[in-house]
């Protein structure tokens, strides 16, 4: 669900949204954490981590999953995280720089989001791009 859509079922601020997920907002109000899991479809446990310990925003993200693992283990939050080029190339999510990255996204070769003007991406924009690069036998490229 993109971040305008979230907004408008929520009936939130998309700003509002956007400032809680980069985590400019540590507390927010319990009516708006509602909203948010209503408009999810997910109890508020899965979005405030309530019973979980929350890491350190300074940590680093764990891998996004890859194409082999289906994205079983990801929740819908997981999906909904932007990703900047420095972040997929520095983690070696994707075997291109930044600078590609960029490049790429702006030529409309690799899907990706452009988030209050930024290109970033997705989970589902990551497996995309890696599930375009992957080598396929001959055999299964041929056309009957």
């Amino acid at each position: 669900m993109s971040l305008p859509a979230l907004a408008h079922r929520a009936g939130l601020n998309r700003g509002y949204l956007s400032r809680l997920e980069r985590g400019l907002i540590e507390r927010p109000a319990e009516a708006k954490v509602l909203a948010i899991a209503a408009a999810l479809t997910v109890p508020t446990a899965a979005i405030t981590h309530e019973g979980a310990e929350v890491p350190a925003t300074d940590t680093k993200r764990k891998a996004p999953p890859t194409a082999t693992t289906g994205g079983a283990s990801t929740t819908t939050l997981d999906e909904l995280v932007h990703y900047k080029p420095e972040e997929v190339a520095t983690n070696g999510w994707l075997p291109y720089t930044a600078s590609t990255l960029r490049k790429k996204a702006r030529a409309r070769e690799i899907p990706h989001s452009r988030s209050g003007g930024r290109i970033t991406f997705r989970l589902m924009h990551i497996r995309e791009i890696a599930a375009m690069g992957e080598t396929r036998p001959l055999s299964e490229t041929k056309s009957n």
